[in-house]
């Protein structure tokens, strides 16, 4: 089990947060908790979760964004996320979650 960490960065206009370690079942509550609350302090309008540290994502981690996507929505954000690896890539067109998010290949395109 490998630690989840996230790094906060300012890029041109866009909040993108760096995430580095697996989204789990052990570690989407305090993910959700530690965006939701970056996102209400956030004054800009686009969040972009840069993945490409991400190895692994499970149910609980879906659930995790799919919140945090109503939550940006609610608030008038854009949440956007990028970099993801194949294999995360893969359990998102399974889910059909790669139509809800919108999904790009790196964080400046956002």
């Amino acid at each position: 089990m490998t630690d989840l960490n996230m790094e906060f960065k300012d890029m041109d206009g866009k909040m993108v947060v760096v995430v580095r370690g697996d989204i789990d079942a052990y570690h989407s509550a305090e993910f959700k908790k530690v965006i939701k609350e970056k996102m209400v302090s956030y004054s800009g309008s686009t969040l972009v979760l840069d993945l490409s540290n991400v190895s692994y994502i499970d149910s609980a981690g879906l659930g995790s964004l799919v919140a945090l996507l109503k939550n940006a929505r609610t608030s008038g954000k854009n949440f956007v996320l990028s970099s993801l690896k194949p294999n995360v890539k893969r359990i998102f067109e399974m889910t059909r979650l790669d139509k809800v998010f919108k999904i790009v290949d790196t964080p400046e395109e956002a």
